[in-house]
């Protein structure tokens, strides 16, 4: 609103700037010459011309005219530049922007905790990526995490001579068994369970229960159960690095850090 009412305002001044120079010096457009008005008006421009006091009347005319011309050039220059600037209007989009702070998985006390700022607002694909991730390492870690204690005390029938701990594909049957994983795993991820990406993200890693055999409701799919995951997945990580990283410092597996024989 505020540029209007200016353009306008220097308009007026112009246009009243040129007025006033035409009625004092334009042939034909003040009193015709020979009437009294014209020579009321004539008689004190001829005694002004003597005293210097015509030529601010022109310059105070022109500079009105010429400021006004001036100012609503730049009024009309600065609003193409604006209109330039303006980022073009986002046409058909009615969906809110996506949130990764608003996802499963945000829990108290921390919230959304991302002090890296991985996880954008608006980016789905990428928060997809890094939630596939996620799930994935958490299951890992978890049997990791679950096996380095079993493993302990039961070892499977021809794997009694593999060590203990995280060295056990380094002797015995202890590579072999270790390219049986390796090859069921890939099968398992690249052949059967495979995100779709045509679903939301709450969708990811939903490959069913195999436990189930199809029967009753499907367990596992509430948001509660996906949280809890989540979040077992988390502390799990924690767990299998830290096993790890003691094994690797002391030479003891998982139960023996903790005072096991």
């Amino acid at each position: 609103m505020g540029k209007p009412m200016t353009g306008a305002c220097l308009a007026a001044i112009a246009a009243y700037g040129s007025y006033q120079a035409a009625q004092s010096f334009v042939p034909g457009v003040g009193p015709r010459v020979g009437t009294p008005a014209a020579q009321e008006r004539v008689a004190p421009m001829r005694g002004a011309a003597t005293t210097g006091e015509a030529e601010p009347a022109l310059s105070l005319g022109f500079a009105a005219a010429a400021a006004g011309a001036v100012s609503l050039a730049a009024l009309s220059r600065s609003s193409r530049v604006a209109r330039r600037a303006a980022p073009p209007p986002q046409l058909g989009r009615t969906a809110p922007p996506f949130r990764p702070g608003l996802q499963i998985g945000v829990t108290a006390p921390l919230g959304f905790f991302d002090p890296l700022g991985f996880a954008k607002i608006d980016d789905e694909p990428g928060f997809r990526k890094l939630r596939i991730a996620e799930i994935k390492h958490g299951r890992v870690a978890m049997m990791a995490a679950v096996g380095a204690v079993f493993q302990h005390y039961l070892q499977l029938p021809g794997f009694d001579d593999v060590p203990k701990g995280i060295f056990a594909f380094t002797a015995g049957n202890g590579p072999a068994g270790f390219a049986v994983l390796f090859i069921l795993s890939g099968v398992l991820e690249l052949l059967l369970w495979k995100d779709d990406p045509s679903k939301g993200v709450g969708s990811i890693g939903d490959f069913g229960n195999p436990a189930q055999l199809g029967l009753g409701t499907p367990l596992g799919e509430g948001a509660d159960m996906r949280a809890r995951e989540l979040n077992n997945g988390r502390a799990a990580m924690f767990a299998a690095l830290g096993i790890i990283g003691a094994e690797l410092a002391t030479g003891k597996d998982a139960m023996q850090q903790l005072g096991f024989s």
